[in-house]
């Protein structure tokens, strides 16, 4: 397998970034009342911040 040239904190950083906007622009779509592109987007964000705590150690 071939090893990640990022830190883990890096890895970890860019989860939490990603997640963190994804989260944004669902609540964003939620605002204009576009549920089905927020139910989408809070998905997507919840996988992210899911992956940060699991490269944390506190995932599954």
């Amino acid at each position: 397998m071939a090893k990640s040239k990022r830190t883990l904190s890096e890895r970890i950083a860019d989860a939490d970034d990603r997640g963190g906007r994804y989260l944004a622009d669902a609540n964003e779509a939620v605002e204009r009342g576009n549920r089905q592109k927020a139910e989408k987007l809070y998905e997507k964000g919840q996988y992210w911040l899911d992956l940060s705590n699991k490269l944390r150690g506190c995932g599954e």
